[in-house]
């Protein structure tokens, strides 16, 4: 394990109602990523937007606050750690976008499961390690680099996840036969087009699993599931577990409303 990461606090944080960010200067590095509504923040007079599936990477010693009231709900989970930036994991930017939101949520989760848990020093900063990892590479990777047809094509099927989504469907939308896109895709991400479309499928159920108060029928609605029986299904295929287990994985976090 590195020695130059060290894991301090994290949580959390959804508003009730309006809400602002408080003014605060702390000696550690904090990690905002957010889930839901708007954050907006300023940083040594440079303001961000910040949107869900948004990172900042706030620098310790220096004052940050707020600049505009929510008045949406809004959540994030915050991590404040000790990290040199010349590490290797170190996000290659201050600020970006994640492309995989999900995967990114639940290596949140399982570190502030663990951390409440009462887990050791040792099993926290792995897993931080794990998620300032997978940090690293989508912070290198954000959507738009690489093929841009195998992006457009991924980013499309990923926006259109709540909806029942055929292989045709994609092949009409972009006018190339399905074993082309399926190719493109395999290149780029590894995975054909059947997968990516189930493999987004699945992460949008995961998200709303554990970021939304959506019972099981209501997500299956929303995923475009007309048969509750057969959200069950593909979610047990896929997941190897039912939506309630998956959901009680990394039940205690630390949360923070202010």
């Amino acid at each position: 394990m590195n020695g130059d990461i060290k894991f301090h606090a994290a949580g959390k944080f959804t508003s009730r109602g309006e809400w602002i960010h408080g003014e605060i200067t702390v000696p550690t590095t904090e990690i905002i990523i957010v889930t839901d509504g708007v954050v907006k923040l300023e940083e040594d007079g440079i303001r961000y937007e910040l949107t869900p599936g948004s990172v900042l990477m706030l620098d310790p010693n220096i004052s940050h606050k707020g600049y505009e009231i929510s008045t949406e709900k809004t959540s994030f989970y915050w991590i404040h750690i000790d990290i040199a930036k010349e590490i290797p994991v170190y996000p290659a930017k201050k600020c970006f976008t994640l492309r995989e939101p999900h995967h990114v949520s639940i290596l949140c989760r399982q570190m502030l499961h663990y951390n409440s848990m009462g887990a050791g020093s040792d099993v926290v900063n792995r897993l931080l390690y794990v998620l300032l990892h997978e940090l690293w590479l989508q912070s290198c990777n954000e959507r738009g680099d690489g093929n841009a047809l195998a992006q457009s094509i991924d980013e499309w099927i990923r926006i259109n996840a709540d909806r029942t989504i055929m292989a045709a469907d994609v092949s009409g939308k972009f006018g190339y036969n399905e074993d082309y896109i399926s190719r493109i895709l395999k290149n780029h991400f590894g995975s054909g087009l059947r997968a990516r479309i189930n493999e987004h499928k699945l992460q949008l159920i995961k998200k709303l699993l554990l970021e939304s108060d959506l019972t099981l029928s209501e997500i299956a609605d929303t995923t475009g599931f007309g048969d509750y029986k057969l959200f069950l299904k593909f979610f047990k295929y896929h997941a190897g577990m039912t939506p309630s287990e998956f959901k009680h994985i990394y039940y205690a976090i630390h949360t923070n409303n202010r």
